[in-house]
């Protein structure tokens, strides 16, 4: 992580919840890094994205060196099956040396609680991102547009090594291991089955392969 104070006059944070006054840190058991934080981003299209009601999260997009939003479908279709019928609030915030950058792009976070200046209550969060769609702050890449080679990365490299590190296949049964679960077996059921016949072996040097490499 990139200890830094944060060059940006704003920052944005989207929840499916409205009204909130101040952002907590939180820290979900799932979360793959167990400090509470609050997320923020400089950019407002992609603050869009978290709003989210699912009790876990699917992120297949980023900020590219521009700030345009790229969202890439892993399946067909993941766009509206995923965006269609959420509403919430984007939440303004002044700069503070308390948010620093993280190592994702337009990502930062804070350990400590975050004073909001301005909500922006979306009611449609899947209209308002086809508006940036079409003036292009979002670039929406579909399934059936991608080449045969990374959709068969997706399914038989980064999805399961998802399932691995997120332990889906031997962890204790909770609410977000049987929907995650279900989901993923929906989805990518191949991706499924190639992770339930790894070795210990295998899935330990894939891990270290992926992690060596970011």
């Amino acid at each position: 992580m990139v200890e830094k104070e944060a060059p940006h006059k704003t920052f944005y944070h989207g929840s499916s919840v409205k009204g909130i006054r101040v952002l907590t840190p939180f820290a979900a058991s799932h979360n793959t890094i167990k400090k509470s934080v609050v997320y923020l981003t400089p950019n407002e299209t992609l603050a869009l994205f978290y709003i989210w009601n699912r009790i876990y999260r699917f992120v297949t997009f980023e900020e590219d060196e521009r700030g345009v939003v790229v969202y890439t479908e892993w399946y067909e279709n993941q766009f509206e099956d995923l965006t269609k019928g959420l509403s919430g609030s984007v939440y303004e915030c002044a700069d503070d040396p308390c948010i620093h950058a993280t190592h994702a792009a337009g990502v930062f976070n804070s350990d400590v609680p975050v004073r909001i200046s301005k909500e922006t209550v979306i009611d449609d969060v899947f209209e308002e991102l086809q508006k940036r769609i079409a003036d292009g702050r979002v670039v929406l890449r579909r399934y059936r547009s991608l080449g045969e080679a990374e959709k068969e990365s997706i399914v038989k490299e980064t999805i399961v090594r998802a399932i691995h590190m997120e332990r889906l296949l031997n962890a204790e049964s909770t609410e977000y291991t049987a929907t995650k679960s279900a989901f993923i077996k929906e989805h990518f059921p191949d991706s499924w089955s190639i992770a339930e016949k790894m070795s210990d072996e295998e899935i330990q040097t894939m891990i270290v392969a992926w992690r060596g490499s970011h």
